[in-house]
């Protein structure tokens, strides 16, 4: 099977490099008229999945959303992810599990490759205990061709005083996992590793640096639209890396629902801008 990157650049550059996150909120539900319930999810996606067209490399349907509704949203979690696949696109599940041994192993069993219950292409995971923590699952991922997102940077304010925290080489907590992440992927492949981060897309000033740091890797570029980051702002401070870029857009674009017409040239528009920022890189 070939690896999450190679299928991520291949659609990147057939279709665009858009990251699609479905996260139907409970105040999204209602705001779509549904009911804030696991039958409400699924027809949230069934919309979603029928707007959507063949233009979107990646979905990232946000997990905790499904899980508010127990087993039953759950299940429209695997449905989701089912018909992503099924339309071409790659499912990247939203979880940032972060944990030790062989619990990070039974998470990667539970959400990624296509023996999982869940089924994904990709997950995302939290590395606050420790970079070398993740290896079971890290490794796991690139037996299975999967891919995994540990979170470096955040869009969010409220994560830079821990990512910004200086160890005692003088780097910063961002940078260490940065490095770390290299040194793993160099480790699997000589191309684009397995493993990439999440860097949200308002970074600027000593953040990158941190993207300096990671050359193999894909980046998770959270941030666009709602959050106040525009293509613009990603291709500036991202330079060639906008390359491996996924760049990630949820609210800007399910404010249009229940629409699908309105969903769809939404959808659209945002990959014009997606690919556009990407080939204007390579101009």
């Amino acid at each position: 099977m070939s690896s999450f990157a190679e299928r991520f650049l291949k659609l990147a550059q057939s279709r665009s490099p858009l990251c699609l996150g479905i996260d139907p909120a409970i105040e999204l539900l209602k705001q779509w008229g549904l009911p804030a319930s696991a039958a409400g999810v699924g027809n949230f996606c069934d919309i979603v999945m029928d707007a959507m067209g063949d233009r979107v490399a990646v979905v990232k349907p946000q997990s905790a959303f499904f899980e508010q509704f127990g087993p039953d949203g759950m299940q429209e979690l695997v449905r989701v992810v089912r018909m992503t696949q099924e339309r071409g696109a790659l499912a990247l599940i939203d979880v940032k599990r972060g944990d030790i041994g062989h619990t990070l192993e039974a998470y990667a069993d539970a959400m990624i490759g296509p023996q999982s219950p869940f089924g994904g292409d990709a997950m995302t995971v939290s590395a606050y205990l420790g970079f070398d923590a993740l290896k079971p699952l890290l490794n796991k991922a690139t037996e299975r061709g999967a891919g995994v997102f540990v979170v470096v940077r955040s869009s969010n304010p409220e994560g830079q005083t821990l990512q910004n925290a200086k160890i005692a080489d003088g780097r910063t907590v961002a940078t260490a996992l940065a490095d770390d992440i290299t040194v793993y992927n160099a480790n699997i492949s000589k191309g684009i590793g397995p493993v990439g981060a999440v860097m949200g897309a308002t970074i600027e000033g000593s953040a990158t640096e941190t993207l300096a740091s990671l050359p193999n890797a894909l980046i998770l570029a959270p941030g666009i639209g709602a959050q106040g980051a525009t293509f613009s702002d990603l291709a500036r401070n991202f330079g060639n890396a906008v390359n491996r870029a996924l760049p990630s857009v949820s609210r800007a674009i399910l404010s249009k629902g229940p629409s699908v017409a309105e969903l769809r040239r939404s959808i659209q528009q945002h990959c014009d801008q997606a690919l556009r920022m990407r080939e204007t890189n390579n101009a």
